[in-house]
C-alpha cells in the first residue's frame, strides 16, 4: 500500500464511496483544486496489484476560525487562528472496513504535524458527515464541538502520536 498526491494517472471515475458528496468530490474537484493549489488531496493504492485505482483519499487545505472554533484553546487570542482542514476523506465501497480510514487519518495527521513545523497551525478540524462518523473520530481523540459535527484535535496532541518517527 502506498499513500500519494492524486494524479491523471488514477482511475478517479471507478472510485465510489456510498457518499454521494465525496465520490463527486473526487470524481469532480480534487484534480481541479489541487491544481489550483486550493487543497492537496493524497490517495491511497495498492502500487503492486493496481497502482491506478484509488482505495481511499484524504483532502487537506488550511482555513482560518475564530479561536472560539476551536475547544478549550488556550491562551487567548484575538485574530484568525490558522488550522487545517480534513476535508474530505473516503474508502471505497470495495475496500471498507479493512483499517484503510485509519490509515488515512493517521496520513493525514502525520501530514499535520509536517506542515506544523513550517507554518505556524492550531489544531486539525473536519466536519463529521454524520453521527456514526463523529463517534469514529472521537475514537481517535477528536473534539466535538457543542450541539455540532465538527470536531478537531490540537497540534500538540496530533504531535504526542509521534507520527513522523
Amino acid at each position: 500500500m502506498q499513500i500519494e498526491p492524486l494524479s491523471r494517472e488514477h482511475n478517479r471515475k471507478q472510485f465510489d464511496c456510498g457518499d454521494p458528496e465525496v465520490t463527486r468530490f473526487l470524481h469532480e474537484k480534487a484534480l481541479q483544486d489541487q491544481q489550483r493549489d486550493l487543497s492537496r488531496t493524497m490517495v491511497l493504492v495498492d502500487e503492486i496489484v493496481s497502482p491506478t485505482t484509488i482505495l481511499g483519499y484524504h483532502t487537506l487545505l488550511m482555513i482560518q476560525v475564530r479561536q472560539e472554533e476551536i475547544p478549550n484553546d488556550r491562551p487567548r487570542i484575538n485574530r484568525g487562528i490558522p488550522v487545517i482542514l480534513l476535508g474530505q476523506i473516503g474508502i471505497d465501497l470495495k475496500f471498507q472496513k479493512r483499517g484503510f480510514g485509519d490509515l488515512l487519518l493517521m496520513d493525514a495527521q502525520a501530514r499535520t504535524v509536517e506542515i506544523s513545523a513550517k507554518v505556524g497551525i492550531r489544531a486539525l478540524m473536519l466536519d463529521a458527515r454524520n453521527e456514526q462518523l463523529a463517534k469514529w473520530y472521537e475514537s481517535h481523540d477528536f473534539v466535538r464541538f457543542p450541539k455540532s459535527l465538527r470536531m478537531s484535535k490540537s497540534i500538540n496532541a496530533i504531535r504526542q502520536l509521534n507520527l513522523l518517527g
